[in-house]
């Protein structure tokens, strides 16, 4: 499924293998409708689908937006051991404050790795919320804002989530709330996420720029995946091969995921759970995002996603008031 964009109007859409797109907004006009009762409507959509001979028009003919309208957005937290092993190595910030003195990056990344297994064992998942003002679609040109200048991209796998799910699951039948699956980029500007000021080091809404959440363009029901674990997750910048990772090195499994979230929060039909960043990201690669880049993702059976950087449009002429945060700050003052 998909929502398309053509010149006149923009609606939700079955698209087939071959490209022919079947038109549903007559039935479901917005996402919320199409996950509200999602096992109706899977089995209204395959129906719909055996009955329609011919659909006409092809999915190239139009732009993909991003497939949910208005969703929550929760996000993994460090969710893949090796991943997690080297943001915690080679990002800059806070993440530093625990390297040794004299430590080279070896022995701390070892350390690191650790600590991850240890939350494996003994942890639960960690999550973060995006807001629904930084999505994009999957093809759209993506907005460099003016402060900062480490753009990281991180290609994840993204659930779509189903209406109805009580609070309090367990992730045996938190599976049965996942509708579908999807491609997202997580981008974030890496100098603007760490904080002195603040004694919780953490500024989670500088990962929410207009445009960071390019996702899309397909969503793929869960029905069609009895396995997850033999998906690949991969990333280029300017066509050099930048992430390229299995699913199944996830420290919490998306099940995990959902089941955490129906215990701290509501979750709402068609809502976005991005499942974390395989390694490879800029930070590791010491390679940051400028305007004239491009990236391309792909996720096995999902699609893919192309998005060009550009300066941000309408910034011309201002001047942030705030700018980069402050990196010395006396935390311990009185």
């Amino acid at each position: 499924m998909s929502k398309l964009q053509d010149q006149d109007r923009s609606f939700h859409a079955i698209v087939r293998p071959n490209g022919e797109v079947i038109d549903i907004s007559d039935r479901y006009p917005n996402s919320q409708a199409i996950y509200s009762d999602w096992a109706r409507t899977f089995d209204a959509l395959n129906d719909l689908n055996s009955r329609e001979s011919h659909a006409g028009r092809n999915v190239g003919e139009f732009r993909p937006l991003p497939p949910t309208d208005y969703p929550q957005i929760f996000g993994a937290g460090s969710n893949y051991r090796k991943h997690a092993a080297e943001m915690y190595t080679y990002n800059k910030g806070d993440y530093q404050k625990s390297r040794l003195p004299g430590e080279d990056d070896e022995s701390f990344y070892k350390r690191n790795l650790e600590f991850v297994e240890q939350r494996r064992a003994k942890g639960m998942p960690f999550i973060w919320l995006a807001t629904h003002g930084s999505l994009v679609g999957a093809n759209d040109d993506v907005p460099l804002p003016q402060i900062g200048a480490n753009h990281d991209w991180e290609a994840e796998l993204c659930l779509v989530l189903a209406g109805g799910a009580p609070r309090y699951m367990d992730p045996e039948e938190a599976h049965e709330h996942i509708a579908g699956y999807t491609i997202v980029n997580d981008m974030h500007t890496g100098e603007l996420f760490s904080r002195d000021d603040i004694k919780w080091n953490a500024d989670w809404i500088a990962k929410s720029p207009p445009g960071f959440k390019p996702v899309g363009p397909y969503v793929v029901p869960r029905q069609f995946f009895p396995d997850i674990d033999d998906l690949v997750i991969k990333l280029w910048v300017n066509g050099e091969l930048k992430q390229d990772w299995p699913v199944n090195d996830m420290i919490f499994s998306s099940e995990h995921y959902v089941a955490y979230a129906s215990e701290r929060l509501k979750i709402l039909p068609g809502d976005l759970l991005m499942t974390g960043s395989p390694p490879g990201n800029g930070a590791f690669h010491n390679q940051f995002l400028v305007p004239g880049d491009t990236m391309d993702i792909e996720i096995s059976y999902l699609g893919r996603q192309r998005n060009r950087l550009v300066s941000e449009p309408g910034a011309e002429g201002r001047t942030p008031h705030y700018g980069l945060p402050i990196f010395d700050f006396d935390t311990n003052a009185a």
